[in-house]
């Protein structure tokens, strides 16, 4: 698993990225997912390991409005899964 991390729009989107690979965590830029319905056409994907930090990275910066989810493989393909704050 691993997670989806979307944006209002892409200025958030680029800003989090540089943020993001500022405190040197892995971070990945990948077009939205279709089953996906948030904000601009871009998203950044994070491994599970480095999600809490990545969140507090990005809230320190003022970048908050942000939906996360969950990215699982099921059957071949992909499931998203809205995450709420703090439930991962």
């Amino acid at each position: 698993m691993e997670y989806i991390i979307a944006f209002k729009n892409t200025n958030f989107a680029i800003k989090a990225e540089r943020c993001l690979l500022a405190q040197k965590l892995l971070v990945t830029v990948m077009p939205l997912p279709s089953q996906i319905r948030a904000g601009c056409g871009i998203c950044l994907r994070i491994p599970p390991k480095e999600i809490k930090f990545a969140r507090d990275a990005l809230f320190d910066e003022g970048i908050n409005e942000i939906e996360m989810y969950a990215r699982a493989a099921k059957d071949n393909k992909f499931i998203y899964t809205e995450v709420k704050d703090g439930s991962f």
